[in-house]
């Protein structure tokens, strides 16, 4: 096979045309300088670096467009090598764009010599990394500021890892347990801590959870005791397994105390208020006594009659303060318990009653005592108006899904006259029984004469 002959010359001139290409096609910024910082010869990406033509770029010196404060370090590093002391040399400098803007850049150069090793010029590479620097000071930026609200943030925080031991933490946290930052870092979380509680709250971060733990506290360093709120929360690495987590501590002793004291008082006052109840539930009772006495010394029927009406409503008041002194709850009063221990005040041979109530239902105090005053007008009512008769009472008291207490009351009497059910001012128990529903418990009255005695009341359940 005849190979071609490439002479000397040929094989210069391809070297020399290839080495051509790979200057103009670069992707990174390329420059022939001068001894004096002229531009030789430079490449379209650095023309395009900085906004200059070809032309305009080759009229300058680097330190034309060099920032102020860069200029000697250029400088400075093309002398060190004219005079031999470094080979080449890599140096981070800004340049002044063509709109003014400034460019971070990496510069790389080196001392091209002639056959007798004298220094011709420098060959540099030019990289923009404006956009790195802006990410490396946005990163610097970002952590600055976590380190501040690390700092200086008014609760505990610390960093552990996927054992769960400590790595880092604030000066708050050291003052919270009550131990020196050496103390600290030293601590073995799984094999020093005890409370149980706050073991599985940390496991649950290292699950990838939140955990969560509020309670007394005893220090494993100093003994310190106090009453703390952690919040733990798991770190995910860039494969999504947990690496670690922060822990957010909270020193709530002081509102722990303050919580005790205020049950203290809360406890006091309840106390207050079921000696109050007591109290005025034994006046009540003292007045009905009198009343009994007054009842059993007269003889005049009408007299008699008005007492026991009395003595009724007094009994509705004092059976809501007997329920007061013997319960926890001072704000709401069970209402089956209630009426149906109401009812059976009326002892009455031919008078029998059904009631109604689910167990659960509740009113409070107000209310009740308005219902239980309602109820005894309506039952002295249906004995009024059935007398020496048998008689059934149905009472039903509901509550629908809008809050709105259905309070129904019939017998099964010989009903009333269309002057009762008007309401009119010679009936003075109907009389209470409009005002107590209309002003007390802001309800309306419904009436139905169909057959017997039929009332329906509704109003809202003030919960």
């Amino acid at each position: 096979m005849r190979r071609t002959k490439i002479s000397k010359s040929q094989d210069t001139f391809l070297s020399e045309f290839d080495m051509n290409q790979l200057f103009e096609r670069s992707f990174i910024g390329m420059s022939v300088v001068s001894l004096d910082g002229k531009w030789l010869k430079v490449n379209p990406h650095l023309c395009n670096m900085f906004g200059y033509s070809k032309e305009e770029l080759l009229q300058k010196r680097f330190n034309d467009i060099t920032h102020p404060e860069d200029k000697d370090i250029g400088t400075l590093q093309a002398n060190l090598l004219v005079r031999g002391e470094i080979e080449n040399f890599e140096i981070e400098k800004r340049y002044i764009h063509k709109d003014g803007r400034i460019i971070y850049c990496l510069l790389n150069s080196a001392l091209i010599k002639d056959e007798q090793g004298v220094p011709k010029y420098f060959i540099s590479q030019t990289k923009d990394i404006s956009e790195l620097k802006r990410s490396i000071e946005a990163l610097r930026l970002s952590e600055e500021k976590f380190r501040s609200i690390f700092e200086k943030a008014p609760i505990g925080i610390a960093h552990f890892n996927s054992e769960g031991n400590i790595t880092a933490f604030n000066k708050v946290l050291m003052d919270i347990l009550g131990a020196s930052k050496e103390k600290i870092s030293n601590v073995k979380t799984k094999t020093d801590v005890k409370d149980e509680k706050q073991l599985a709250a940390l496991k649950e971060a290292l699950e990838g959870k939140i955990g969560t733990h509020e309670g007394e506290y005893k220090s494993i360093l100093s003994g310190k005791t106090t009453y703390l709120k952690t919040i733990y929360a798991p770190l995910f690495g860039a494969d999504g397994k947990v690496i670690g987590g922060t822990s957010i501590s909270e020193d709530i002793t002081s509102r722990r105390l303050y919580e005790e004291r205020i049950k203290a008082s809360l406890k006091e006052k309840e106390l207050l208020l079921k000696e109050v109840y007591h109290r005025a539930k034994n006046n009540l009772q003292t007045t009905i006594s009198l009343i009994n006495i007054q009842i059993n010394e007269s003889k005049n029927k009408e007299l008699i009659s008005a007492l026991q009406e009395t003595k009724n409503r007094l009994y509705a008041m004092s059976k809501v303060h007997e329920v007061l002194c013997k319960s926890d709850n001072l704000d709401y009063i069970l209402l089956k318990a209630y009426v149906t221990d109401l009812v059976s005040n009326f002892e009455y041979t031919d008078l029998s009653y059904k009631v109604d109530i689910e167990k659960s239902l509740a009113l409070n105090i107000d209310q009740t005592n308005a219902v239980g005053l309602i109820l005894n007008e309506l039952i002295t009512n249906s004995l009024k108006h059935n007398l020496e008769k048998k008689i059934n009472i149905s009472i039903a008291i509901k509550n629908s899904a809008t809050n709105t207490i259905r309070f129904s009351y019939a017998d099964d009497g010989q009903g009333a006259s269309k002057d009762i059910f008007s309401l009119s001012d010679t009936a003075l128990g109907m009389n209470l029984v409009q005002v107590l529903v209309e002003d007390q418990l802001d309800g309306t009255i419904t009436f139905n004469s169909a057959k017997g005695f039929n009332m329906l009341i509704e109003f809202k359940a003030n919960l």
